[in-house]
């Protein structure tokens, strides 16, 4: 639970808040295959006339676009969220515009709310809540949040419930099956095949079953709670109890949402000016922490929030913030997760010609083109962009990696070389942080604050690698490598010394007898070593079997911080192993049958 000394004062009053409009009666969008081909045409058809006018208006087209999207609503919202990824292929309006998509929801019911609750919890609302205000306080394309106050043994705790809008499956199922019929036309018409169709459609698919079930945003949320507390950052507890499939409740955040800090900034900055001294809040320092934190849940903890719109951040006194909504999160495999860390470390380093054949890496199915030339074309658009960054006054749009990031997709787009959806999915959470980090950090330095990523990773690496348990985790995977080359690589190594078997080396011979013997004088003393180390370090571990004779000896040694011991630990195990390694190699019984 939050602290009381890092709730802040509001910085837009209840009574000012637009209250979510509701109706009656939820009226069933069914919109049919040939009404959503017929409107697709009029705004294409509305484009070529704007052209052959001479009054072409990308902004206009782009408008239109997220309007047609919002129209139809529910999933189409999503899959027009996917296709801003695309910034390839479409202009960076039209993809400013996608990435704005929110659908205009009207709020069902509170008779319809209390039904799902009830059905889903299997008691009476009044059972559960001591309070539940009847009035939403936000509602989406997914369904609606109430503020209630939960009663759990004996306590009262302020609550959010998140209900599912009614009908809600049917609804996506029904849009999800227009698009794929959308999409196999195209396919089938060899349509845009550079949008990697398939791909799309597998992750609108993966969406339908996520967003339908409030268990997986429960999980999720779980997850990152955990991951998030190493980063100092906050999240919602949730209550496992009273969250189902269209039920979802967890901690009520008494804070202020970032898009009502950037609507008062815009509006009057002087007030959100005020605001931040009032609540000692430095917006450099959260903008930040929250790219720094992002970049952490991306390359370290490989868990990283999908989503970061203003919507999703709550801010806090003392520069500290709440990251809310975490059913939309995303993760890499390995290889990829790598890679792109190595992309960002390269393009930080000012190694853009590397940046480039890790950016070449990701794609999927590279076609037979030029590589050389787009690999030179992708590092002079990367120095361009770096050039750029330095100069003052420029939006930060031009600055951002965003940014960058789309001119880079361009240029692949021409060789042909088709976009990795999961790198797109990890650039669009760095484009929709940049919602917030262009009020926060306006003269953000992506090299500087990169930089400080890679010095506080590499300090978080050593930290981790020396704790005994990864430590151990370590020489169990060594342990496991020796074992592994005695039975994949010694057996073709008989095979190829089979020749020379007769052949006697007594040098090896010796040599391999003497290793032996080094490696039991060094095992024997590994444990009085031991011995010494948990002495200084952990005495109640010894301490049963410590008698005065060795206690007395052990006092006359030098004490030696933890992590030299560490070190020596380290050093003398490897050691050992190497040393019985090379004994196995150089006995004849390995060279034999």
């Amino acid at each position: 639970m939050i602290k009381k000394k890092y709730i802040p004062t509001p910085i837009v009053e209840k009574k000012d808040r637009k209250k979510v409009k509701i109706v009656d009666k939820l009226e069933a969008r069914r919109l049919s295959t040939t009404y959503i081909v017929w409107r697709f045409i009029v705004y294409l058809i509305g484009i070529q006339i704007r052209k052959f006018t001479g009054r072409s208006d990308v902004q206009k087209t782009a408008t239109q676009l997220r309007e047609i999207f919002e129209e139809f609503g529910g999933f189409w919202v999503k899959a027009g969220q996917l296709l801003a990824l695309r910034s390839d292929l479409f202009p960076d309006e039209v993809c400013d515009e996608l990435l704005k998509l929110q659908y205009q929801a009207i709020g069902f019911p509170f008779d319809i709310a209390r039904s799902t609750i009830e059905s889903e919890l299997g008691k009476p609302i009044e059972k559960i809540f001591e309070f539940f205000d009847e009035q939403p306080l936000a509602a989406a394309s997914i369904g609606q949040v109430h503020r209630a106050v939960l009663r759990k043994k004996k306590k009262l705790i302020p609550v959010v419930v998140k209900i599912q809008r009614p009908g809600l499956a049917e609804s996506f199922k029904r849009d999800l099956d227009l698009i794929k019929v959308l999409v196999n036309v195209l396919m089938s018409l060899n349509i845009g095949s550079d949008l990697s169709l398939d791909e799309a459609l597998a992750e609108l698919e993966k969406t339908f079953r996520e967003e339908l079930d409030f268990r997986y945003e429960a999980t999720s949320a779980r997850r990152m709670k955990k991951t998030l507390k190493a980063h100092k950052i906050y999240t919602p507890k949730i209550y496992d109890k009273y969250s189902k499939r269209r039920v979802l409740v967890m901690e009520f955040i008494d804070g202020v949402l970032m898009a009502d800090y950037i609507k008062t900034y815009q509006r009057d900055r002087a007030k959100a000016r005020r605001w931040e001294d009032e609540n000692d809040v430095d917006p450099k320092k959260v903008g930040e922490s929250l790219y720094l934190s992002l970049l952490r849940q991306i390359y370290e903890d490989n868990l990283y929030h999908g989503d970061l719109h203003p919507g999703n951040i709550i801010l806090l006194r003392k520069s500290k913030f709440v990251l809310i909504d975490l059913g939309s999160t995303g993760s890499l495999e390995k290889e990829l997760r790598t890679s792109y860390l190595k992309y960002n470390k390269a393009l930080s380093e000012g190694d853009f010609t590397r940046a480039a054949d890790y950016l070449i890496r990701f794609a999927v199915d590279v076609p037979k083109v030029n590589i050389s030339r787009a690999r030179v074309e992708i590092a002079q658009a990367t120095q361009t962009w770096a050039d750029r960054s330095g100069l003052k006054g420029l939006s930060y749009k031009e600055k951002s990696l965003g940014g960058a990031t789309a001119e880079f997709s361009q240029v692949l787009n021409r060789y042909g070389i088709p976009n990795n959806w999961s790198f797109l999915k990890v650039s669009r959470s760095l484009l929709t942080l940049d919602g917030s980090l262009q009020y926060l950090l306006p003269d953000f330095d992506y090299f500087k604050v990169s930089k400080k990523y890679n010095q506080q990773s590499e300090r978080r690496a050593l930290i981790q690698s020396l704790r005994p348990e990864n430590i151990m985790a370590s020489m169990n995977k060594l342990s496991e490598t020796f074992a592994e080359y005695n039975d994949l690589v010694l057996p073709q190594l008989r095979q190829d010394t089979i020749p020379f078997e007769l052949t006697v080396n007594r040098f090896a011979l010796t040599l391999a007898l003497i290793l032996r013997a080094l490696s039991s004088v060094l095992l024997i003393g590994g444990f009085g070593t031991s011995y010494v180390f948990l002495y200084q370090q952990y005495f109640g571990i010894i301490q049963p079997i410590n008698f005065e004779m060795v206690d007395e000896f052990v006092r006359q040694l030098p004490y030696i911080p933890y992590l030299e011991w560490v070190g020596i630990l380290i050093a003398g195990g490897l050691t050992f192993r190497i040393l019985l390694a090379c004994a196995n190699i150089l006995e004849r019984k390995e060279f034999g049958k």
